[in-house]
């Protein structure tokens, strides 16, 4: 099994300027702190500020976000894509990459929506997304392909952005971004033998960190299981016992009526598990992938030795129709991640 993988300093620096700017300029409200960031001046003709010095202006866009979740959603790509473009390419291409696809997503933008008004990493994001993806489908050494989930998340919301329905946006930074990144991996490729069966095997498991669409499922999740509560024990979620006796109430519920019929309802009592045994020892949620972009969530607890815990016990033992006890289940799963 690989190690997981690491952090990006590429991708600190980044969010923490993104951050900054967000706090100066209100999340967008403050058009004023912004004006020197807009890619031209309000009023200003063509790109008169760019060819009289002004080249910042180019790449600046990317660190204005207009909203709380704007800004959110772009961090964590960022996060989870720039970790993998760090470890495979080096924090030196990562510059390079984020200030070409930045400037070229920016300048596309302008052109083609003439308003300087527009902001936010996602053209970058789309780079990093494009080019990881290609990368991944013809370079074996790269041996970082993007889960299925993620490729259609990303592809999804790419042509909803154009619909219009989810408002302003700057669908020919995402456009240019994608396309850059993609071109850039595919030439990267030319000189690459095709990716062969053989390539791919054997098939490793390796230990990574939660990707975006790992952690919306794992959401998801969590929300049946609180909404299956009543409204006015749904704040029992917040506490380890509470956790418990809502596994628990829903467990005894199926017992007596056979309620929990699809699997993706038992995986949901088994991520509430999770969840508790995440409160209790400080274990943090990690995913099992491999190469066939099968992807199991499991809990990691580093100490003097690493453990990792699969999360499924109760919907094994739901399938097999086997009694459970979900205090035992929780105090030998707890057990287990202390174990050093």
């Amino acid at each position: 099994m690989q190690k997981i993988k690491r952090y990006s300093s590429v991708s600190i620096v980044l969010i923490v300027l993104c951050g900054i700017v967000a706090l100066l300029s209100r999340l967008g409200e403050a058009r004023g702190v912004l004006v020197p960031l807009f890619i031209a001046n309000p009023g200003s003709e063509g790109l008169s500020d760019i060819l009289h010095g002004q080249v910042w202006r180019l790449v600046t866009p990317m660190f204005i976000h207009f909203g709380i979740m704007h800004f959110v959603f772009n961090m964590m790509w960022v996060w989870d894509l720039g970790k993998l473009i760090q470890a495979k390419k080096g924090a030196g291409f990562y510059v390079v990459f984020v200030l070409v696809v930045a400037s070229m997503s920016n300048l596309a933008q302008y052109l083609f929506a003439h308003s300087p008004y527009f902001g936010g990493m996602s053209g970058v994001v789309y780079g990093l997304f494009g080019y990881i993806w290609i990368r991944g489908r013809y370079d074996a050494k790269f041996s970082a392909d993007l889960p299925k989930t993620t490729v259609n998340m990303m592809l999804i919301w790419f042509l909803l952005c154009w619909t219009g329905l989810l408002g302003p946006i700057a669908n020919w930074a995402h456009t240019v971004g994608l396309l850059v990144g993609a071109l850039w991996a595919y030439l990267g490729t030319r000189s690459i033998p095709a990716i062969t069966a053989a390539d791919r095997a054997p098939n490793k498991q390796r230990l990574e960190y939660l990707s975006m669409a790992d952690m919306l499922l794992l959401e998801e999740q969590r929300r049946w299981v609180r909404e299956h509560s009543l409204p006015e024990a749904q704040h029992n979620y917040e506490s380890v016992a509470g956790k418990l006796s809502i596994i628990d109430a829903i467990v005894q519920e199926n017992t007596s009526s056979q309620t929990l019929r699809q699997l993706k309802q038992m995986l949901a009592l088994d991520t509430a598990l999770g969840d508790a045994l995440v409160q209790d020892t400080g274990a943090q949620w990690a995913v099992l992938a491999d190469d066939d972009d099968n992807r199991q969530p499991v809990l990691m607890k580093e100490g003097a030795s690493m453990q990792v815990l699969a999360v499924n016990a109760i919907s094994t033992l739901l399938q097999r129709g086997e009694a459970i006890v979900v205090q035992q289940l929780f105090d030998d799963a707890r057990l287990r991640l202390l174990q050093e």
